[in-house]
């Protein structure tokens, strides 16, 4: 399924766009099932015993397992697509699709309850946090939309700032937080998605138009690299909620991020590619779809070892 980008952006940054290989939310299924069914396991079941590739190992390798069968296909992915050539701007959305695959690792092993959860000291919750993220993330879009519309016009002195009423039609960050816990997870997803099938596309000189950030004289490449730093900074700002919570991440849920985390630097080897530089010759499409296949018997399998809880030897 495409995220659907915003008129606003369409209609002041007209231009190319590009969608997500559909082998790219096949591998996102296959790793959101792996890591919900990991993510079940209790500590105490990592030492439990496993068996794989005829070997006697415990849980814990399982998800160390998965780890090692990501890195090494984001390696392959990297060889594959080596020649494709590459932009600032693809490189920027790259960076961003990484930034939030490491903030869903996150969040992975949270509650509704968590995500609502006062930390006091009028400090937000994860909730307002996660509203603002992807406000922030849809408002640079809406943003460099603008300046992008100006193109080489001259600018005038002072502060440099997107009218306020060109933003009336986008949604507030309290209503970015709305619904459910998975639903505000899965609203960030198609936000980045959808912003980077236009902006992986900007070319150089629409790179360097200048435009504004926080009334400051910057060009469209300094904003396009706020998308993942704005993701980074506010990952932080959840950490130390969760922190002020008292809510202390188990090894499970350290696994899980780890895991999310890799899963990122392998999406961002070809987030924002075309269908033509992912696919055959280049193999880079052929790669995930077997990482899927590996995924979605490595979880089930370590799952019921844990389920067992047949201790393991040493090994």
């Amino acid at each position: 399924m495409t995220a659907t980008l915003d008129a606003f952006v369409l209609e002041y940054a007209p231009g190319p766009v590009v969608d997500l290989h559909p082998a790219i939310p096949r591998l996102r299924d296959s790793l959101s099932a792996a890591l919900a069914t990991l993510g079940q396991i209790p500590d105490d079941r990592l030492t439990s015993h496993w068996a794989w590739d005829g070997s006697h190992v415990d849980v814990r390798y399982g998800f160390y397992r998965g780890l090692e069968m990501i890195e090494r296909a984001a390696a392959e992915v990297g060889r594959a697509v080596a020649a494709v050539p590459s932009t600032e701007a693809r490189d920027a959305m790259g960076a961003a699709t990484a930034a939030r695959w490491d903030l869903d690792g996150l969040l992975a092993g949270l509650t509704d309850d968590d995500f609502d959860a006062d930390p006091g000291g009028g400090e937000w919750t994860i909730r307002q946090t996660m509203g603002h993220i992807i406000g922030g993330q849809r408002g640079y879009a809406w943003g460099s939309a603008y300046w992008l519309s100006l193109g080489d016009q001259p600018r005038v002195g002072g502060p440099q700032r997107a009218p306020d009423e060109l933003f009336a039609a986008m949604p507030t960050d309290d209503q970015e937080g709305e619904g459910t816990f998975a639903e505000v997870r899965g609203r960030l997803h198609d936000v980045v998605d959808a912003t980077s099938s236009r902006y992986a596309t900007l070319t150089g000189q629409e790179m360097a138009v200048m435009g504004g950030w926080s009334g400051f004289p910057v060009t469209i490449a300094f904003r396009m690299w706020r998308l993942p730093s704005h993701i980074e900074e506010h990952t932080v700002q959840v950490e130390k909620t969760l922190a002020m919570l008292g809510r202390q991440p188990t090894e499970v849920a350290r696994l899980v991020r780890l895991i999310s985390r890799a899963y990122g630097r392998l999406e961002q080897e070809v987030f924002g590619l075309s269908a033509d530089e992912i696919g055959p010759p280049v193999r880079a499409s052929s790669i995930m779809d077997q990482l899927s296949v590996e995924l979605n018997a490595l979880a089930p399998d370590v799952r019921a070892a844990a389920d067992s809880g047949v201790p393991s030897p040493d090994w």
